[in-house]
């Protein structure tokens, strides 16, 4: 945990200066704000993301996460120049002092909901931490996946380990030695994209998976999340009776409750996410 308690309280008098964010019902969205720089980040943007995240995760009215950019360009990775010179860095006074030094690549660790990139443009070096600590990328077929980072003299082992949860082993090292550029078809193979749309029809199709997540159990899906994200985590001889007991704190809950009464009536559920 990066933020207190008290410190996601103060989201409403935070002044984002390199993201924004709105909520829409029970969707939050994130959008990424420095189209001027390509939308690479900072440690102040980290910072901010890091902070939406966690405000978003605490609330129980937020149900599901939109990620996306300004610009022609979805994300550059990060910006060399600011983390190497930390004077150039524009601190957002508003924003609390996170508890510890966040990595961009962890901010998705502890976060349950399931969280849409829509992905308009260009992903570049360590913006493949934002599109990879997400449930589903979708992508226009006219976007291009790349890891420069060899051609200058660096590799992207941050974006390696990301890379690994994602696609087979030796796919993950030719992505990150080759350098080249991934289409969006080859990256759906691939398996780092989940859906490619139409540049006409990216909207509606992000719409259309919102409104299928949302359908379902907030609380559910939340709990289905934590599992597979904590699971590697713990040992495989109490894993069963890990998901064992989370299984009946589903079965336990208002939604599930609700969730069966429904389908008894034959109506849509109204879920409270309990």
């Amino acid at each position: 945990m990066y933020f207190s308690e008290n410190d996601i309280a103060s989201f409403p008098n935070v002044v984002f200066k390199l993201i924004k964010t709105e909520i829409r019902q029970n969707l939050f969205v994130i959008t990424l704000n420095r189209p001027e720089k390509r939308n690479a980040f900072t440690p102040t943007m980290v910072n901010e993301i890091a902070f939406a995240l966690a405000f978003a995760n605490s609330k129980s009215e937020i149900w599901c996460v939109l990620l996306e950019a300004e610009g022609p360009v979805f994300c550059a990775g990060m910006d060399l120049n600011v983390f190497q010179n930390p004077e150039l860095d524009k601190v957002n006074e508003s924003l609390p002092r996170p508890l510890k030094e966040i990595n961009l690549g962890d901010t998705f660790k502890n976060f349950y909901k399931p969280c849409i990139a829509k992905v308009k443009g260009d992903v570049l070096a360590g913006g493949f931490l934002l599109i990879g600590g997400c449930t589903f990328v979708i992508a226009t077929e006219k976007v291009n996946f790349s890891l420069p980072e060899v051609l200058r003299g660096i590799f992207p082992l941050q974006v390696m380990g990301t890379l690994l949860k994602i696609m087979p082993p030796r796919k993950a090292l030719e992505m990150c030695i080759l350098g080249k550029k991934y289409t969006a078809r080859e990256a759906l193979e691939l398996g780092l994209v989940s859906q490619v749309s139409s540049v006409d029809g990216i909207d509606d199709n992000t719409e259309n998976l919102i409104q299928t997540i949302i359908s379902g159990s907030p609380f559910a899906v939340k709990k289905g999340i934590e599992a597979y994200q904590r699971l590697s985590d713990i040992p495989e001889s109490q894993q069963y009776q890990y998901l064992l007991g989370l299984l009946q704190e589903i079965r336990n809950s208002e939604d599930a409750k609700e969730g069966i009464k429904a389908f008894n009536e034959k109506r849509k559920p109204t879920w409270r996410n309990q």
